[in-house]
């Protein structure tokens, strides 16, 4: 099957406006963000290809993709959802993985075993969910969680979607696949989320010396 991959990224990233750079620009380990989650999604075997929504609010971030190469999709950067399906409309594969271009840790396994669960189930839509106590663990801002067969979980912006469900604007019915490693668990809002990550990918990279 045909699974696209589209990185959101044309947000205002207002949290981290102290930086005095756009988000998906920001630098970790001394590379932008957005070029991190690239490779990795570039680097899954299911995903025949990958694009980026953009919008006004990334000038410099839509410079930066075109100048790779990368697909870029205008968005108006006002409403996510919206923005989402303005997306959708523009892509041509049937079934379309979705994440956001503030989580630096997202690894290349993770999203294989995302994808591939999600064709195998063979539903509209597949969440990934962080079990609450993990997400508290490392503290992240909770400001939202559900209830997954008994189990408190945050949904972390991760998800894959089949493209004509989506496009009819009602509910997506689907599962969870519940992930409590950094991948998902480190989402970039502020200085301090940046650093953790940093932190993190040093150890992985410690790890596998």
């Amino acid at each position: 099957m045909s699974v696209a991959a589209l990185i959101t990224a044309g947000g205002r990233g207002t949290r981290i406006k102290e930086l005095g750079i756009e988000k998906p620009m920001a630098t970790v380990l001394g590379e932008p963000m957005i070029d991190r989650i690239l490779e990795q999604l570039l680097a899954v075997d299911e995903i025949s290809v990958v694009y980026v929504s953009v919008s006004d609010n990334v000038p410099k971030t839509r410079e930066h993709l075109k100048s790779l190469g990368v697909k870029v999709l205008e968005t108006s950067g006002t409403e996510y959802c919206q923005d989402l399906i303005l997306a959708a409309e523009d892509i041509t594969e049937q079934h379309i993985f979705i994440c956001p271009a503030d989580l630096p840790l997202l690894s290349a396994k993770l999203v294989g075993e995302v994808v591939r669960d999600y064709l195998s189930r063979q539903e509209s839509s597949l969440t990934v969910g962080i079990p609450l106590e993990k997400a508290l663990e490392f503290g992240v801002d909770v400001t939202f969680y559900e209830n997954v067969d008994g189990q408190p979980v945050i949904p972390c912006g991760v998800s894959v979607v089949n493209k004509a469900s989506m496009l009819t604007r009602e509910y997506l019915p689907g599962g969870y696949i519940i992930v409590g490693t950094p991948d998902v668990l480190v989402n970039v809002n502020t200085v301090k989320d940046l650093r953790q990550a940093e932190t993190v990918l040093r150890e992985r990279l410690t790890s596998s010396l």
